[in-house]
């Protein structure tokens, strides 16, 4: 409820005037004038028209009326564009309410509008006039764009960008950056490359570079690999002073070998390895760089260590 300064009239002391018009306040979004009251906060009954005055001498006569409103209720309509509404956020009200974000995947929220054109922005859900029974709100939103860093064996993850800040995703507003991959290696695993295009070349190495302005696309890079016919209780591995040995069960058929170790935070190269076998036929070996292998059938020797 709210009261407005009334104009001042020049009046004759004793005089009865009869005023048929009061000043209409301004308008107060979300409410409905109603009129003029008596009473201070706009309480009690309305006054009529005309109203009645009286001149009086010594400075005249105060006569304080007060505006009285209603609030009007009003339906909400969202406009999410494919995202998914706060549950806190109201359907319809009277007054105004603060908004919370709604969310949509792959996308950030910019903001609530008033208009579809995203002119008017907007933290809360009120009526802007007296009339208004419905009002809209549109949801703003920016793409985000994945990068998704994939291997094309069910068990390995790999980490993927290898620059000094990884990137996951970016949207149009970004900088260019650069994407740096390199070979990931796994136990077992003889890693081919990665495939930066979809049926491209695969490449060891690369450096990529990404321009959010023109890319604005999902973006995969998938790493392959061939695996080998081994787990841990099949293969054993020895390395002193360079000697790089493997002995192998009989039911091994394909063995990769690797160009390097890990000895505790140390790698250490590796340029020959000889691998000790017990069946009929040396297994395929799948070579990681240019270590070179040789073969040694020692059916016996395989069985020591394994016993």
């Amino acid at each position: 409820m709210e009261n407005y300064w009334q104009e001042k009239y020049s009046v004759q002391t004793g005089t009865e005037y009869e005023l048929k018009e009061l000043y209409t306040p301004p308008v107060k979004a979300g409410y409905r004038f109603l009129g003029w009251t008596m009473n201070k906060g706009g309480t009690g009954d309305l006054i009529g028209t005309p109203f009645k005055i009286v001149g009086s001498g010594f400075g005249g006569t105060v006569y304080n009326l007060y505006a009285k409103y209603e609030e009007i209720p009003f339906e909400i309509v969202y406009h999410l564009d494919g995202g998914t509404n706060h549950a806190d956020n109201p359907t319809s009200l009277t007054g105004s309410q603060t908004l919370k974000k709604p969310v949509k995947e792959k996308h950030n929220f910019l903001g609530w509008y008033r208009d579809p054109d995203f002119e008017f922005y907007t933290t809360t859900a009120s009526m802007t006039d007296d009339k208004t029974t419905t009002v809209n709100l549109y949801a703003k939103w920016q793409r985000v764009y994945e990068i998704s860093y994939v291997s094309d064996q069910a068990k390995l993850t790999v980490e993927g960008d290898m620059s000094y800040r990884p990137r996951k995703n970016f949207t149009e507003d970004d900088e260019a950056f650069t994407v740096r991959l390199g070979p990931e290696y796994f136990e077992n695993y003889l890693f081919l490359g990665w495939e930066t295009e979809e049926g491209g070349e695969l490449v060891q190495e690369a450096e990529i570079p990404i321009d959010p302005k023109e890319k604005k696309n999902d973006i995969t890079f998938t790493a392959h690999y061939e695996k080998a016919t081994t787990s841990g209780n099949e293969v054993r591995i020895h390395i002193n002073y360079g000697k790089y040995r493997i002995y192998i069960k009989e039911g091994v058929t394909r063995l990769v070998v690797e160009d390097m170790y890990t000895s505790g935070y140390e790698k250490k190269m590796v340029d020959s390895v000889t691998v000790y076998y017990s069946g009929e036929t040396p297994p395929e070996v799948l070579r990681r760089g240019d270590v070179a292998v040789s073969f040694i059938r020692d059916p016996e020797a395989v069985e020591d260590e394994f016993n």
